[in-house]
């Protein structure tokens, strides 16, 4: 996998030094204060577990993790799920991607929103410097599609899709697929309260 560094935690209290830490479910279970330790950035929690409900994969996203995986996943998938978070994105099942796009909307919603009059016409601006196919490629990742599935899609590579995805980070000025997401969703429901 690279030079990146993944490790087994055993100790949570300790530093972390690791690019990606497999995380037990069951310690979430046994102590939920541990959630907190997600707001860690530099480091990319994959969360692994046993039948997780669906509520409690949400939130250890809305805390910060970058995905959820059955501990009964081949050691090939698990592996995957690793390569995936280190690049950024999220490991969760597809099906639950609008509703944690969902929760972390209504999240923001209830903190502070960055879509005020003045950032959604900013925001707004931003978004017609897209081109076309970015624009597609966009409602793609809205819609929770992975890179394959938006290159068969739209019928370009995988490579393609990436520097689509570069360009669109860069443009809206957002972080990852993820952001993006919220994002659109934001503008979305933004739009219909102003309508």
């Amino acid at each position: 996998m690279g030079e990146n560094n993944i490790s087994m935690l055993t100790n949570i209290r300790c530093q972390l030094n690791a690019d990606a830490v497999l995380f037990d479910a069951k310690k979430l279970d046994e102590d939920k204060s541990l959630l907190s330790t997600f707001a860690d950035k530099s480091v990319k929690f994959l969360v692994v577990g046993s039948n997780w409900p669906e509520e409690k994969q949400i939130e250890i996203m809305l805390h910060g993790a970058a995905g959820y995986c059955e501990a009964t996943e081949s050691t090939a998938i698990i592996k995957r799920a690793i390569e995936c978070i280190l690049k950024g994105d999220i490991w969760i099942r597809r099906g639950l991607v609008p509703k944690v796009i969902g929760s972390l909307t209504n999240l923001r919603r209830g903190q502070v929103s960055n879509l005020k009059p003045g950032n959604y016409l900013e925001t707004m601006k931003r978004l017609e410097t897209l081109s076309a196919r970015e624009i597609e490629v966009a409602d793609l990742i809205q819609s929770g599609e992975n890179n394959k599935r938006i290159a068969m899609e739209l019928n370009i590579s995988e490579r393609t899709v990436k520097a689509h995805l570069s360009s669109i980070f860069r443009k809206l000025e957002v972080d990852d697929r993820l952001h993006l997401a919220i994002l659109l969703k934001e503008l979305g429901q933004h739009r219909k309260e102003i309508s």
